[in-house]
């Protein structure tokens, strides 16, 4: 992680690695790992919404 990112850059790079699981997802075929995938994506966009309490 770069230390000077502004946290609007790293919200953009959260989202896109959300959408990037998501669509490994859907490839995936083993649907144990499709599952993981998508709760892994979801973790990542729930915290990137909530409040960070550090700022």
């Amino acid at each position: 992680m770069n230390l000077y990112d502004s946290p609007v850059e790293q919200a953009r790079r959260t989202r896109e690695r959300a959408e990037e699981l998501g669509r490994a997802a859907d490839r995936a075929t083993d649907p144990e790992h499709r599952r993981r995938l998508r709760a892994k994506a979801l973790r990542l966009l729930r915290e990137e919404a909530a409040p960070d309490p550090g700022r």
